[in-house]
């Protein structure tokens, strides 16, 4: 798939501040965030940084729902101005609730959603329908 290996070398990717999760659920997710997308060549880069050609910066909620927790996520890749490009989403459960649903979320299932955060954007940047 040459266009998808082009889009990655020619893309810069910043990770922008995860909004709504806790440092002990953030943690594992800026993990995997960082290996995976070092592992799938993509080109990493930081605020200071004036070249980046795309943002994600990650949404989550957590709330309890009887027994389990949803976990609910939404990615927004920006271009540098900060005009959303394209848009990943969904949401896990978890077994658990309680006071506070983040108690139940294991870093397994913050790793999964990173997973699916760098799998979708690399299927949009390569041009694939998502």
């Amino acid at each position: 798939m040459a266009p998808s290996g082009a889009a990655q070398r020619t893309a810069k990717l910043r990770f922008a501040p995860i909004v709504g999760a806790p440092i002990a659920a953030a943690t594992p997710l800026s993990q995997r965030l960082s290996a995976l997308a070092k592992e799938k060549g993509i080109t990493l880069g930081t605020a200071a940084e004036t070249d980046n050609t795309h943002i994600m910066k990650g949404y989550f909620s957590a709330l309890p729902d009887g027994n389990q927790t949803t976990i609910i996520y939404v990615w927004d890749v920006l271009d540098p101005a900060g005009t959303r490009l394209h848009r990943i989403q969904g949401q896990e459960k978890v077994p658990g609730g309680g006071a506070d649903p983040w108690s139940t979320v294991p870093a397994k299932v913050m790793e999964g959603i990173a997973d699916k955060a760098i799998q979708g954007y690399l299927a949009w940047v390569s041009g694939a329908k998502t």
